[in-house]
């Protein structure tokens, strides 16, 4: 968890928003806006856990009464609105906020549950005006901080073991969940948390999102491993390509078309570029190489609290690259039925440049038959 100092920063703002919408209060479900504003990463299952912001007042979780002392250890709030299993949390909620006789004006994250929006309705009265809080929260977690970079350094420092190791214990024979739990038990190993680990060999590879399971590895497969972890909620992603043998001269020829496309990003990002300029950048490369119809996705997406958020690096996007604006670069090549080839890597936006904050070597890794 960052500084005390930090997430009152970030609720001092929250208010200001309130105010300036008019908004009688917001409430956050856990998220990650709750937890960008708490410290605590949390998964709410049927129970009712939220964060309460009222303006000018102390913010406050709701949590059930047997949860409030392990919720206390991993927040740096210390507030709380406990309830009991016999109670209804919303009665509680209700009780928490001044009774307005012509209805709330409320600020809800987006992830809210519906049920929970519902029950909150129902508690509470008809809402006289509702808000969204999120773009407010996105804004805001766009810029990182050096102390959330140093984070997403470390999982990336993770992560390249973890791959790594996988790439050197892969075999013919075994399936992708099998090199998959190599990954997963590395992270882990490493004091990180487990995200994602996607793992296709040969044909599967040309799929950008296909999932792991029993296909066996053999001589001449592309292996692709698109792979995460996190360290206090602060992600990382990076996407590696092997082949078992000796690659044919087309896989050659794509994987080094892709690594060009890829490092030239990398070279020429900075502050100023717009993101469909960024991305423009890879996928012209690809295009004059007559493989631009085979590049099928965005260049990047951001990455923080979450593995997808702003900015995406995607044509048409006119946002601009500003510092400390955290996302991936990862064009590829895919070709159904035959292989892909898809190289992942994380930059944060310097004053300058874009630094690199993942650590694997990108060339083609062989691995022995």
């Amino acid at each position: 968890m960052l500084e005390k100092s930090v997430y009152r920063r970030r609720l001092d703002e929250v208010e200001h928003v309130l105010q300036k919408n008019s908004a009688d209060f917001a409430l956050l479900t856990p998220s990650p806006g709750y937890q960008y504003l708490t410290g605590s990463a949390y998964q709410m299952h049927e129970r009712l856990v939220a964060l309460l912001v009222i303006p000018r007042e102390e913010p406050q979780i709701i949590a059930p009464s047997f949860e409030v002392s392990d919720h206390a250890n991993n927040t740096w709030i210390s507030k709380f609105l406990p309830w009991n299993e016999n109670e209804d949390p919303y009665v509680i909620l209700a009780g928490a906020v001044a009774s307005k006789p012509d209805g709330f004006n409320v600020m809800f994250d987006e992830k809210l549950p519906l049920g929970i929006y519902w029950g909150i309705k129902k508690a509470i009265g008809e809402f006289q005006k509702t808000n969204s809080l999120t773009p407010h929260l996105e804004s805001m977690r766009l810029i990182k901080s050096q102390e959330e970079i140093d984070m997403m350094k470390r999982a990336g420092q993770i992560i390249d073991k973890a791959v790594m190791k996988a790439f050197q214990s892969a075999k013919v024979g075994m399936t992708e969940k099998e090199v998959q739990q190599i990954v997963q038990n590395e992270v882990a190993t490493h004091g990180a948390s487990q995200t994602f680990a996607a793992v296709q060999f040969g044909e599967k590879t040309a799929l950008p999102h296909a999932r792991s399971g029993e296909r066996e590895l053999r001589e001449g497969d592309m292996v692709l491993m698109d792979c995460g972890c996190s360290i206090e909620g602060y992600n990382t992603d990076m996407t590696r390509v092997g082949v078992v043998g000796e690659p044919t001269t087309e896989q050659e020829k794509v994987h080094s078309i892709v690594k060009l496309a890829e490092e030239t990003a990398l070279e020429r990002l900075k502050p100023g570029i717009a993101c469909g300029a960024a991305d423009g950048i890879a996928r012209r490369i690809i295009e004059e190489a007559g493989y631009g119809d085979e590049f099928t996705h965005r260049l990047g997406h951001g990455i923080g609290l979450e593995v997808h958020e702003p900015p995406y690096i995607i044509r048409g996007n006119a946002q601009i690259l500003e510092p400390g604006m955290t996302h991936s670069v990862e064009p590829g090549i895919y070709q159904e039925g035959k292989f892909g080839v898809r190289i992942e890597d994380l930059v944060v936006i310097t004053e300058n440049g874009a630094e690199v904050l993942t650590f694997s070597p990108r060339e083609l890794f062989i691995i022995d038959v």
